[in-house]
Parts: C-alpha cells; structure tokens; sequence
C-alpha cells in the first residue's frame, strides 16, 4: 500500500474543510470540490478545470483576506487560467515575474539607501 504524502493528506483535508461552506457546496448542499487521488504535476496542470482553478482563487483571496480576485487592475482568476491551462505561456508569464521580482529587489535596495 502507497503511503500518501504530506502533501496530499493536507489537500485531503482542506477539502474536507472546504465542501462545510456554501461556497464550495452545490445548490442542493452537496461538495462541489472533491479530492484528487494524487499530487498534480507537470501535464496534470493542464486538466485542471477552470472552475476548480476559480476555487482555489477564492481560497487564496479567503487567506489573505483580499477581497476579490478580480478589482480594478487584478485578474487573479485569468492569471491563474492562462497559467496553468496554458503551457506554452508560463516561460514568458515565469519571465516577467522575475523582471518584477528584480523591480522590487532594485527598488528596496534603492530605500535602503
């Protein structure tokens, strides 16, 4: 018998927690999350639903008590469609988060000065 990882236990549970609330739950009180048998990797991304992408969206914005996924000039759920639907786009979507991270780094560095 496979012993499940950390990782998968911890999903396991979180969903769980999750089909409690109305959000993730049908309209006639069922889950409308449900666990997956194994960690997802490289090809498995893409398979993934756009509507099981948006609840994780929701999880995201619950945690950090965002208020939306998508206000003004933040489209969390499209960002996170494209990139993990969209291979071929997640070299150039990698790309420009670095060029922000380095932004950042130059720009607190700068502060510091």
């Amino acid at each position: 018998m496979k012993t499940k990882s950390d990782n998968q236990i911890r999903h396991e549970k979180l969903i769980e927690f999750l089909s409690q609330f109305r959000q993730f739950q049908t309209e006639d009180g069922k889950p409308a999350v449900h666990k997956v048998s194994q960690e997802r990797t490289g090809t498995d991304l893409e398979k993934i639903s756009t509507n099981d992408i948006n609840k994780g969206v929701v999880v995201f914005t619950d945690f950090l008590d965002i208020m939306s996924g998508s206000a003004g000039n933040i489209d969390l759920y499209r960002l996170l469609q494209a990139y993990l639907s969209v291979p071929e786009y997640r070299e150039k979507i990698n790309a420009i988060v670095e060029e922000a991270h380095a932004f950042n780094y130059a720009k607190i560095n700068k502060a510091k000065n």
